[in-house]
């Protein structure tokens, strides 16, 4: 995990950058109107100077109106300019933040289970949208304000050094001292603002697992617990904002306060040149208008510049979601475009941690097979199927689907080939028959029709209030568990796989229905290579043969009668089964 973080691209400016350059058009448009904006507003003080210093001359009064229509028309490039860079800073923003999200949703789909069981979903989700709108708070303020904020500073200092050069030196001084700690004190604010993301997101966790769990909470009485939970990090979240803010707020007043200081400095030494005559009335407007000027600008670039440092803390948040998956298909991928569904499993171990969880497990099914695999919980057989899509990759040994070892084939051809249905089912909150297609919007009506009909999805129809359409809510809620394990078989049959993995897919099924879609399985079971994991041996003693696991190893297989007269593991489950059957059958009656 740790090695393909590091191995990962890094979402810093650099990143960020080049993104924007895919829409160099827009971020272009933006600077050249910003520029434009920029010049023109900090040549109208300059225009409004000349105009007083005109009438105090007494000046014609046809020179005045020439300079009132400049000043008109300058206003109208402003405003144009302006126009222009908020239409261009917007498309930069939105596509931008478009481009990233969707980058970090695909990149989200390719990461293995590994990845997941280290970050929570409302984590996730925080970062997805939390974080990625502090990307697109920083680009839209920024395009929108950025080049007009420099080239006004740049601008107005070129004016004010054409009207006394060592004043606006004096000015400039003042500006670059208070405005260099102001840079100094954001830096330190950034790993600040990620440690109050990082609580935003913890927050989300829990707010995500009590709406999953809601059911569970309220049937167990847990919801002081839970409210109490969320009011302590919540807690923690108010402490780090309110410690953030406070640091925040005085750097965030800085321009204000610049601005104060160097309208004193004017006011000083700018009065007393206008008193000696080496300012002029309109020179001393124009450097009081210009210094309005200039501390709204700075205020602006303080906002940037902490929206900065912000989007910094942001982008460190957005790097675990970029790390290239552990699993994946190579360059030069083997494509499996007509599987026949034979299986191999060469020796094959599989070790987390200090533990191995199989080991040497050799296994050989034909295509067309059906293959029972059955022992205790937790001896390896969920995991064992879960190496043939590459769910896991084993420790050592090969698994190889009709002679090609499975990590040389391209995923997306061997994950379509195969159909796996869980114990526990996830159903997304659509409805119903789009839960069965899967985006699967091509397949036939008659097809659609016979595994609704197989899988016994037909018989709830009736109950639910708008059949197929109706929508099943967030993991399926609105169904039994029985119901979505029966969608979930309708699910894997339209799919019409090459290999089809019921994993104890019958558990919630009561033993009448489960008989009914075993009876009309056994031809869809014919047609491909089936496996099917199960604890009720009924379900599985008419399998072509049948795999015993214990401990992670295989230490049986063979058809029904024959395990029986071997007389070991297999035979004692059965005779537990009949037992238990039996005082089942002698309670009921």
């Amino acid at each position: 995990m740790a090695a393909a973080e590091m191995n990962s691209p890094q979402a810093n400016m650099r990143w960020l950058l080049g993104y924007i350059l895919g829409h160099r058009g827009a971020a272009v448009g933006a600077l050249l109107s910003g520029m434009v904006a920029g010049i023109s507003s900090a040549a109208s003080p300059y225009l409004m100077g000349v105009i007083v210093d005109h009438i105090r001359q007494q000046v014609p009064i046809e020179q005045i109106g020439m300079d009132a229509l400049a000043l008109i028309g300058l206003s109208i490039v402003t405003v144009t300019a302006f126009f222009g860079q908020r239409y261009f800073s917007g498309q930069v923003a939105y596509s931008v933040n478009f481009d990233i999200r969707r980058t970090l949703f695909d990149n989200l789909l390719t990461l293995d289970q590994d990845f997941y069981q280290h970050y929570p979903t409302g984590d996730l989700i925080s970062r997805m949208h939390a974080d990625t709108e502090m990307v697109w708070r920083l680009l839209a303020i920024g395009f929108t304000r950025f080049g007009s904020a420099a080239f006004t500073v740049i601008a107005a200092f070129i004016l004010l050094g054409t009207i006394n050069f060592p004043l606006t030196i004096l000015v400039f001084i003042v500006l670059s001292v208070s405005t260099t700690f102001q840079l100094r004190a954001g830096r330190v604010l950034s790993p600040v603002f990620e440690r109050v993301q990082a609580q935003a997101g913890t927050l989300a966790a829990l707010v995500q697992d009590a709406a999953s769990g809601i059911q569970t909470i309220k049937t167990f009485g847990k919801e002081s617990g839970a409210a109490a939970k969320y009011r302590e990090e919540n807690q923690e979240y108010r402490r780090r904002w309110l410690y953030f803010r406070r640091r925040n707020e005085p750097v965030g007043m800085l321009p204000n306060m610049i601005s104060e200081l160097t309208a004193a400095t004017v006011v000083l030494f700018g009065g007393v040149m206008a008193l000696n005559g080496t300012l002029t009335l309109g020179n001393f407007v124009q450097f009081f208008v210009y210094l309005s000027v200039i501390g709204t600008v700075l205020l602006q670039l303080g906002t940037i510049y902490q929206r900065y440092q912000q989007t910094r803390g942001a982008l460190s948040r957005l790097t675990p979601l970029l790390q290239p998956p552990r699993i994946h298909s190579t360059s030069d991928a083997v494509p499996l475009s007509a599987p026949r569904g034979e299986i191999s499993i060469e020796n094959v171990g599989v070790k987390v941690g200090d533990s191995w969880l199989l080991r040497n497990v050799s296994l050989r099914i034909p295509a067309g097979s059906v293959v029972a695999v059955v022992g205790p919980t937790g001896c390896g057989k969920t995991l064992l199927v879960n190496l043939l899509a590459r769910v896991f990759d084993p420790t050592e040994g090969r698994v190889l689907i009709d002679g090609v070892d499975v990590r040389a084939l391209a995923l997306e051809d061997l994950r379509r080939a195969i159909a796996y249905v869980p114990q526990s089912t996830f159903l997304f909150s659509q409805p119903l028959h789009q839960n069965v297609r899967m985006g699967m919007d091509n397949i036939r009506d008659e097809d659609f029709n016979q595994a609704i009909h197989i899988s016994r999805v037909s018989n709830d129809l009736p109950q639910l209030p708008h059949g197929l359409d109706t929508l099943v809510g967030e993991k399926g809620v609105m169904l039994s568990g029985g119901q979505k394990q029966r969608v979930a078989i309708a699910r894997a049959i339209v799919r019409d796989p090459a290999i089809l993995v019921l994993d104890d897919a019958l558990s919630s099924v009561d033993t009448h229905t489960a008989a009914d879609i075993l009876a009309d399985l056994r031809g869809v079971l014919r047609t491909r290579t089936s496996l099917i994991i199960a604890h009720r041996i009924a379900t599985v003693k008419d399998a072509d043969f049948i795999v015993v696991m214990f401990d992670g190893r295989i230490v049986e297989q063979g058809a029904h009668a024959e395990l029986i007269e071997q007389n070991g593991l297999y035979a004692r489950m059965v005779e537990r089964e009949l037992r238990e059957d039996e005082v089942a059958n002698h309670v009921e009656a």
